[in-house]
């Protein structure tokens, strides 16, 4: 009877212990979650090289996954590019950049959230590498504000603001 006190004495604040190490340093926060989404869409719009025609839609549809079933993009100075998206028409026309390019990426730099519930606004820094096939390599930067919106515990997309575009 004495040892099963000890044994409860210690498996007890050793559990504490533990579920207090895994609350703090283990557990995925919103905004954990949000950062892996940018990760997961940076991975998504990958291309490392020549696509097959199979491949190619593959990947262009997996990209509607990421946003709402109306996405607004408002782009100061292209007035031209602004307006609401579907997923279809944003699979659509990453399909057509896609086969541009030999090689792009797409990067997500400085990120900062301000979550409210279940939506949330992330401000953060694009950088898009690529290799156009007919010309020289290109790197644009950009400061943007998006949107994003919790939809069946998946952070989407719902709008896209670019700010500051610099003209040469």
């Amino acid at each position: 009877m004495v040892k099963v006190k000890k044994i409860i004495l210690i498996a007890v604040p050793l559990m504490i212990i533990a579920a207090g190490i895994w609350f703090f340093f283990f557990r995925q926060t919103e905004e954990s979650i949000i950062r892996g989404r940018f990760r997961e869409f940076s991975e998504a719009a990958a291309k490392r090289g020549k696509e097959g025609g199979i491949r190619a839609v593959a990947t262009s549809q997996s990209l509607g996954k990421f946003f709402a079933e109306h996405t607004s993009v408002d782009v100061d100075g292209l007035s031209w590019l602004n307006g609401d998206y579907s997923p279809e028409l944003i699979t659509a026309n990453a399909f057509r950049a896609r086969q541009m390019f030999n090689t792009l990426s797409l990067d997500f730099n400085d990120i900062e959230l301000e979550i409210n519930g279940d939506t949330a606004k992330a401000f953060f820094t694009a950088v898009f590498t690529g290799s156009p096939k007919n010309s020289e390599p290109i790197r644009e930067i950009r400061e943007l504000e998006a949107g994003l919106r919790k939809v069946d515990g998946k952070w989407i997309f719902e709008s896209f603001r670019v700010q500051n575009i610099i003209k040469k």
